[in-house]
Order: structure tokens, then C-alpha cells, then sequence
């Protein structure tokens, strides 16, 4: 069962109903705050119905999201390659972010920051001088910069061709807590706030490690980057990590143990937010199963993975749900079959997908019946109703892209028909075939562990087949899958991004690069022509879209032109389509735990971490 969790925005904070008399009983605040039912099921809330006025010697447990992260050999340096230190990880939760990104609702939350200004080609960030590191320095903006020095000169030694960030030329301390980016075009704020300032945590401590991060910040600025020195340098600080007993945090919580199953913190009673946090531990624990320890009670928390299948769904204990707008969009994505461009992941191509071809990409699309894809899947999957864009249903209602007129792609076997045929393909015996005989091969490749990719290949297979196809289902291992995607050796994938923001889609140095590597296509480099009158797929002229230019268009003026004209562009060139929507939220027990916070704190990713840290969220536990 679900406990009521409306966070509707108009709530009176636990800190200001208790300074203010306005409660006279912890029972009456969970009904003031929108708690409701958030209990055992009862209404009542909790063995007592009632919340703890003040912190008790209790523990918070949170499922650790990535099983793979070593607990007690984690490497503490960001600059790791292998990036472990993501911030929904255990660093998440001993570090504070300048500000939050709330991607769907697309606002933000200051948390170290308190200020930020855009002044002419410049964004300006001031931090809130009562922020201090959990050794009692201050965080300034000169730890701060440490990071950036360092980004820049590893950039410098190693892409000396490239920019270090599409946003940033420059940078400035303009006094101890007050930073200047200086910008490289008059990007909207908004774009350099997403891609470069917002949710990344301040890790990096000018004094941490030996050597420290400012001795290898010295070495790397210093050292010629041309020379083999240089590039030696950059790998032994790569592989370099700041020893566990040496990490220091700034956070609401430090770090008290780290073994190989648990990360144990305590409360940071310097941090601005230490008041408003009523337990005196926060841990995280490893499980191999996260939603079984959850449902045993083994965990308070789990930060993704449900929903689950709808046995274990009736079998979880009542919740508050949390991060719940990560929904992903399953999508078939089709080879375009250009391994030439430099950045190509393809090291030994041989297939030559005839997805390359768009008429043969919306035969397909035609060919296929989404809704018996989706009945196939596991039914925790559900049905994707729009045309295909990269748009989830919330950017439609609020009718950021009008999507009147494009093309829907339902089932429609004599365009299907007709599309081949334009293609060059011949229907001879049920079986297409190429100008030169050969019949119309389809590659399928499936993760054989993921029930959501080879339920629904197996569906696309047949329906295929079906249609004239010779069309081949390979499920391999996950090894074997990562290889064979990146090399190209199918037509067809059935994968997964997220949908819950726009600007999560119109990152220009991290999505579309993705995308190029699973489309084997440079969308960096390729022109489309596609229908010059949005929403009429028949009209006489056309334009001519680069992918990556419109991006860059969205970020500097913030038009939502550019994202109806991409959002038109997906839909008739279709490197994807898309097929099932699937939810990735977590959960806390309700039993134990009162949870509130504004809608955009409990919609967006690791909110079991912001509860903790934004004074208007609340994660507080019900007296025993």
C-alpha cells in the first residue's frame, strides 16, 4: 500500500509549527503536512501515531542503488575514470551540491549556493558562508575552483582539440564565496545551471589526500601538455583515490565506518540542516536483492526499482513513494550503420544494417502493433501512447511541443507495404527481397537477463516474420550485449532512456553522444531533410535539421521552436520508437518514517538524500 504523500506544496514546516506553538500534538502536524495515511495502514501512523520532537538514537537504512560499488575500496577521487562516485551513490549523501536540478518540474533548489546571477556573458554563484567541511573549514569557492582547475588541465593534456566544457571559457573567485563563470556564447542561464553547475556535489577539498588534491592541481596546471610526462601524470592521478580515514565531507551527515557490506554516517551537527534532523545515523547498506530487502523490512528505504512485478507489489509494506518521475522509455532503436566517424565505438564492423534506410525504419514502424508488444512485456511496462519524440506525456499536456499532426506509426501494413517497396524491396512467397535477391535480414539483439528486452524482441520478431521479414532474435550475456551494440552487430536494439525532463534530452555532451554510439550514426556531423511544415509529413518542401546545432540553439536562446523542430525531426527521421514507459522510483516504510517535502524534492532523483538536506523536506521517524 502506498501512503498518502501529496506533497502539494502548501505545508507548514515541522521547525516553524513547533517554534510557533501551532501544534499540540505530533499526531495533528502529520495531518497538517499532508502525511495522511502514512502509517501501517491504519491512518494512524507508525507503533505510536506520533512523530519524535527531537532527535533520537535511531537509524535510517537505505539499500545501496549500485550493487557494484565497492564499499570499502571505492576509489574518493571524481576524476576516477571508472566514475564511481556518482551522487546517488554513498558520496551523495556526505556531500552537498551548490543546488538541485529538479529535472521534471524543471526548477531549482540552492543547497550550498544560495544566490546565482546571469550578468552579461557571465553567471555569477554565491555560496552561503555558513557551509563548513566536517574537519570545521569553511566551503569556499576556492575548492572549487581546485575542481575546475583540474578538469580544465586534464582536458588541456588530453583533448587538446576540445573544449573543456561547451559552456564554460573561463573562471573566476570574485572573493571567498562568490565564483564568475565566464561563458563561452550567451547560453541561457537555465542551460549552464543543468549541464555544469546544478546536482554535481562539491567533493574535491584543496587539502584532502597526500598528496593532496591542490599538489596534484599544482602538477597538472604546471607540467608541459604536450609532453609524455603530462600524460603520465594524468594516469597517476587518475588511479590516485584519497585514502577512507583521509575523506572529508559536507554534507548533513559524515562518515563514521565503511566495511564491505555498509557506509555508516552520523549527523554533521555544524550543517545548516543539522535542526531539522531527528535520527543520529544514516547507513547504507548492500543487498544483492534491494526490493526483497524492502519488502522483509530489512532496509527503510530504497532509492529505484519499483515497480516491481504485480506479486511483489501486493506484497510490499505500505510506503511513501520517492523519485517518482524517473520514468525510462523502452524504444526500438535502429542501426544507421556509419562506422566511419571518428569517435565510431565500432572497432570491427561488418553488418550493414538496412535500418540505414529511413523508408525501411517506418516500414518497420508500420509493421509493428505497439500493443501487443506491450502485453508481451513484464505488465509493470506500460503502453507508450505518443507519436514518437523524445516527449513524455507532461510536456504534451502542458503543451510545450504541439504534436498535432505527426506521425503516429499505428499499425498499417499496406504503408508498410508501399515503404518497402519505395525502398527497393520486392515481396516475393511472403518474403522481401532486396533489388539483388537477398532477402530482407533483421538482426534483433536482446540481454538475455533482461525479461523486458527479449519478451519484447520476441514479439517484434514474429511480428516481423510476419510481415515478409527474415528477421533473427540473438539474446547473448550482458558482456557479449555491451560488445556487439557498440560494434553494430544488429539492426535493432530494444533499449532504454530516461523521460522526465526535456533538457534531460537536449544534453549536447552526453545524450546524443549516446545515441551516436547505439545508432552508430555522428549526429554531430549528419544534415536531415525533413518536412518543412510541422505536422503536415507531405508537404512539397523541406529543411535541413543538424541535431546538435538545434540543441545548441534551445541552450543559448531557450526558444521551445528548437524543441518542436527536434521533436519533428525524431519523428520523421525515427532513429527510435518508441514502445513501453517504465517507472524507476524508490520508496521509504512508512511504518517508522514520516516523509514530506514539496512535489519537485519527492518527483526527482535521490530525494532520500535532499530530505535530509533542503529545509522544507522531512524525513522524521515516529516515536516507538
Amino acid at each position: 500500500m502506498v501512503a498518502d504523500n501529496n506533497g502539494n506544496g502548501d505545508w507548514l514546516t515541522r521547525r516553524m509549527a513547533l517554534k510557533s506553538g501551532a501544534i499540540g500534538g505530533a499526531a495533528m502536524l502529520a495531518g497538517c503536512m499532508g502525511g495522511g495515511d502514512d502509517g501501517n495502514g491504519n491512518g494512524d501512523g507508525g507503533p505510536s501515531g506520533e512523530l519524535v520532537q527531537e532527535r533520537v538514537e535511531k537509524s535510517f537504512t537505505k539499500s545501496l542503488h549500485r550493487g557494484t560499488y565497492g564499499m570499502d575500496n571505492a576509489s574518493w577521487n571524481p576524476f576516477d575514470p571508472s566514475n564511481e562516485m556518482a551522487d546517488f551513490d554513498p558520496p551523495g549523501l556526505i556531500y552537498d551540491p551548490p543546488l538541485v536540478h529538479y529535472q521534471s518540474h524543471d526548477t531549482f533548489q540552492g543547497v550550498i549556493a544560495n544566490n546565482w546571477e546571469d550578468e552579461d556573458d557571465s553567471i555569477l554563484v554565491e555560496l552561503n558562508d555558513n557551509w563548513t567541511w566536517h574537519d570545521g573549514d569553511s566551503v569556499t569557492v576556492h575548492d572549487w575552483i581546485t575542481d575546475l582547475d583540474i578538469w580544465f588541465a586534464i582536458s588541456e593534456i588530453t583533448s587538446p582539440d576540445d573544449n573543456p566544457s561547451t559552456y564554460i571559457g573561463d573562471y573566476e573567485a570574485v572573493d571567498d564565496y562568490t565564483i564568475r563563470f565566464h561563458l563561452r556564447d550567451d547560453f541561457t542561464m537555465e542551460s549552464v545551471l543543468i549541464n555544469e553547475i546544478a546536482n554535481g556535489p562539491l567533493i574535491i577539498k584543496e587539502d584532502v589526500g597526500s598528496p593532496s588534491f591542490g599538489e596534484w592541481r599544482d602538477d597538472l596546471v604546471d607540467v608541459d601538455p604536450e609532453s609524455d610526462e603530462a600524460t603520465e601524470l594524468v594516469s597517476d592521478f587518475q588511479e590516485w583515490s584519497p585514502e577512507i580515514d583521509e575523506v572529508v565531507g559536507n554534507g548533513p551527515f559524515e562518515l563514521v565506518e565503511v566495511t564491505d557490506t555498509s557506509f555508516v554516517t552520523e549527523v554533521y551537527d555544524d550543517h545548516p540542516n543539522a535542526d531539522n534532523i531527528y535520527f543520529e545515523e544514516y547507513v547504507i547498506e548492500h543487498h544483492e536483492d534491494q526490493v526483497l530487502a524492502f519488502m522483509e523490512g530489512a532496509v527503510d528505504a530504497i532509492g529505484l526499482n519499483l515497480p516491481d512485478s504485480p506479486d511483489v507489489m501486493e506484497q510490499l509494506p505500505d510506503h511513501h513513494e520517492i523519485n517518482r518521475d524517473f520514468d525510462h522509455l523502452w524504444s526500438i532503436l535502429f542501426n544507421f550503420g556509419d562506422y566511419s566517424w571518428s569517435d565510431s565505438p565500432a572497432s570491427d564492423p561488418t553488418n550493414q544494417p538496412i535500418t540505414a534506410d529511413e523508408n525501411v525504419r517506418k516500414a518497420i514502424a508500420y509493421a509493428l502493433d505497439r500493443d501487443q508488444i506491450a502485453t508481451s512485456v513484464p505488465s509493470e511496462y506500460e503502453l507508450y501512447e505518443l507519436p514518437p519524440t523524445f516527449l513524455n506525456q507532461t510536456a504534451v499536456d502542458e503543451g510545450l511541443v504541439d504534436i498535432d499532426g505527426y506521425d503516429n506509426y499505428d499499425t498499417d501494413l499496406e504503408r508498410a507495404t508501399e515503404l518497402m517497396e519505395e525502398a527497393g524491396y520486392e515481396l516475393d512467397d511472403d518474403m522481401w527481397y532486396d533489388e539483388d535477391g537477398e532477402p530482407a535480414e533483421l538482426e534483433l539483439l536482446a540481454q538475455s537477463g533482461t525479461s523486458v528486452q527479449v519478451d519484447a524482441l520476441d514479439s517484434v520478431q514474429y511480428q516481423l516474420n510476419e510481415f515478409g521479414f527474415d528477421a533473427n532474435l540473438n539474446a547473448v550475456d550482458e558482456a557479449t550485449y555491451g560488445e556487439s551494440r557498440f560494434n553494430g552487430d544488429h539492426d535493432l536494439l530494444f533499449d532504454n532512456h530516461p523521460v522526465f525532463s526535456i533538457m534531460g534530452m537536449t544534453f549536447v555532451d552526453f545524450v546524443w553522444d549516446w545515441f551516436s554510439q547505439l545508432n552508430h550514426i555522428d549526429y554531430g556531423d549528419e544534415e536531415w531533410e525533413v518536412s518543412d511544415e510541422i505536422g503536415n509529413p507531405d508537404a512539397s518542401g523541406t529543411m535541413s535539421i543538424n541535431v546538435l546545432d538545434e540543441i545548441e540553439q534551445l541552450h543559448l536562446t531557450g526558444d521551445d521552436e528548437y524543441v518542436q523542430r527536434l521533436t519533428w525531426w525524431y519523428n520523421q527521421a525515427l532513429p527510435m520508437y518508441g514502445i513501453v514507459i517504465a517507472g524507476d522510483y524508490g520508496a521509504i516504510q512508512a511504518d517508522e518514517w514520516h516523509v514530506d517535502g514539496p512535489d519537485e524534492l519527492l518527483d526527482n532523483r535521490v530525494a532520500e538524500f535532499n530530505l535530509t538536506k533542503i529545509p522544507d523536506g522531512e524525513l522524521i521517524p515516529y516515536k516507538e
